[in-house]
């Protein structure tokens, strides 16, 4: 159960997560963590994450690293065999666990690519897919968008590259503006999210990580802005 904004521009990706855990426990129930969490997680190439049961995220996140040796080609197995690990503890009618799905990032020699891990019947085994250009993914648990549709209209919309802008600067102050509304918004509307969100930046060579507390009233503005190159 976790909110995810996702953007594919042509050269560079976008992606951002609220901050609330919800875990099954053994009784199928659903529990809040009290604490805030970070939902992005770095490997070699990006990140991943995921939207659905976090048991079943993390899990393939370490069958990913530790078994699969990071061959992205093999995150979707890496999900099924969490899943199925999964359902062997808490039952399968679960719509969590079920429908629990990754998205994932990488470098490319252009700039920074987005790909989906889902299925979309329990039938069908899952599919590595990347995402166009220039698009926008939304993953939520609360289906009710009536807060937030304007705004998830107007930033698609607004969507510009990464070289467009004179620096890094500029890039997010854009695009975090136009994305701390629609947690504040949506966060009101859905109980199993919060206002408070972390963002990734990703070019062709480098990286930008943070979070942002998301209660203020006023316009974000970062002057400066430290990242990390190649690996992460």
């Amino acid at each position: 159960m976790t909110f995810i904004i996702a953007i594919q521009l042509n050269d560079s990706i976008i992606v951002t997560t609220d901050n609330k855990q919800v875990v099954l426990t053994e009784t199928g129930d659903a529990q809040f963590d009290t604490k805030k969490t970070t939902k992005i997680h770095p490997w070699d190439q990006g990140i991943i994450t995921g939207t659905g049961e976090s048991y079943v995220v993390t899990r393939s996140i370490e069958f990913f690293k530790r078994l699969a040796h990071s061959n992205i080609a093999k995150l979707p197995q890496c999900l099924d065999i969490s899943r199925q690990i999964r359902e062997l503890k808490v039952g399968t009618d679960y719509f969590q666990v079920e429908n629990t799905k990754l998205l994932c990032s990488r470098y490319t020699e252009h700039g920074a690519q987005l790909y989906t891990i889902q299925r979309f019947e329990p039938s069908q085994p899952y599919e590595l897919s990347p995402l166009q250009p220039m698009n926008i993914t939304v993953w939520m648990f609360h289906p009710i968008i009536e807060a937030i549709s304007s705004d998830l209209k107007n930033l698609y919309t607004d969507l510009k590259d990464y070289a467009t802008f004179n620096n890094k600067v500029d890039w997010m102050n854009y695009y975090l503006n136009r994305l701390a509304p629609i947690y504040q918004k949506q966060s009101q509307q859905d109980p199993f999210m919060s206002q408070s969100f972390d963002f990734f930046f990703q070019t062709k060579d480098e990286y930008v990580f943070g979070h942002i507390p998301n209660t203020q009233k006023t316009a974000l503005e970062f002057k400066e802005i430290s990242s990390n190159i190649k690996s992460i």
